[in-house]
């Protein structure tokens, strides 16, 4: 007997002695398979992003929808030519597809995609099949796991904390699936889970350095890095489809992730620890100074050792994932283009 579980890409064969688990990457078909008369069915896997979307009226006065479509490596014409108010509704831009029905063909010496049925992909489908959209190298699995040891790192009155802020479903969710910035740093899905455990590895890590020889509050540290960005849920609209950042909210223009953040975490505080103002008043002050200096949008400088080494983190995480993402395509070979948050451009050969 036979177990399929392709959310996990996993085969299981059973025998009445033993199980034997065999990993096998069921591969989905790619632009580059198609070809002139290729009939599209639902096994091939074939999921698209919508890069572009025309409603247009033919010579006989239908409408027909003319797409972009992109599989994260190369892109192809389409067309939906038996338009419906549902078919309008999926085939958004940004949007993420499954081809059930559709066929392939070469026209005007170009290859061409007519997609007859289609379906929104799951969330289950995206993180499946990676490489369709930018996205964390990391999965959600692997990232949650490092998120839990290093919360197994805090104090238990800190872990309180940590639990509070796991607790609403709907934001942790958001928490675990959105991007850190637009373009800035970790502009990718799972980036923001992914650049905050980052942080806070670094910042353990140095935290317990200089306790060695001075006196750091390592738990605390450690508290502010794991929440230092949790105001970016609210700053960002983010397409349903992708979850990547389509444009700042009005809340996160007129306000900012490092107010609301601290406000979001201070009621959560008063919640669970309402008796801790010093706790309080040392973890909102890492929060409000993560940024490090005025001119980069602090409200505060950081004035206690712990979230001098929060915004040391912040910064070093951020610009080392900005460098190594900078476009490569510039003047100059072995260059990256001038990197805005950074004021120059950096030295790459070899090392991308």
């Amino acid at each position: 007997m036979i177990f399929f579980d392709l959310d996990a890409i996993t085969v299981w064969f059973f025998n009445p002695d033993y199980f034997e688990e065999i990993k096998i990457m069921v591969s989905r078909l790619k632009i580059t398979d198609l070809s002139d008369s290729k009939i599209i069915i639902p096994d091939d896997l074939l999921f698209l992003i919508v890069k572009s979307v025309q409603i247009k009226t033919g010579r006989n006065g239908s409408k027909f929808i003319d797409l972009e479509l992109n599989d994260g490596y190369t892109s192809v014409g389409g067309k939906v030519w038996n338009v419906t108010e549902e078919s309008e509704s999926l085939f958004k831009q940004n949007s993420l597809i499954k081809v059930m029905n559709g066929k392939s063909s070469l026209y005007q010496g170009s290859l061409q995609l007519v997609i007859e049925e289609a379906s929104p992909m799951t969330q289950e489908e995206i993180d499946s099949y990676p490489g369709l959209i930018p996205e964390s190298k990391y999965s959600l699995n692997e990232l949650v796991e490092k998120w839990n040891n290093l919360k197994e790192l805090l104090d238990e009155e800190h872990k309180i904390v940590v639990d509070a802020f796991m607790a609403n479903s709907r934001y942790w969710n958001l928490f675990t699936v959105i991007p850190a910035g637009k373009s800035m740093h970790h502009a990718y899905r799972r980036g923001l889970l992914e650049h905050t455990v980052s942080v806070a590895d670094i910042v353990y890590a140095m935290s317990d350095k200089y306790n060695r020889d001075y006196k750091i509050d390592v738990s605390l540290a450690l508290l502010g890095a794991m929440l230092h960005d949790a105001g970016k849920v609210f700053e960002f609209s983010v397409n349903d489809y992708t979850m990547l950042v389509d444009r700042y909210s009005d809340r996160g223009k007129l306000l900012g992730h490092i107010y609301m953040g601290a406000t979001y975490i201070e009621k959560l505080l008063y919640d669970v620890i309402p008796d801790k103002s010093e706790l309080r008043m040392e973890l909102l002050h890492i929060m409000l100074s993560h940024h490090g200096e005025y001119e980069y949008g602090s409200p505060k400088i950081p004035k206690t050792p712990e979230a001098f080494l929060v915004a040391a983190a912040d910064n070093l995480d951020a610009h080392i994932n900005g460098i190594y993402g900078a476009d490569m395509n510039g003047n100059e070979e072995n260059w990256t283009g001038k990197i805005f948050a950074l004021q120059r451009s950096f030295f790459m050969k070899d090392r991308k």
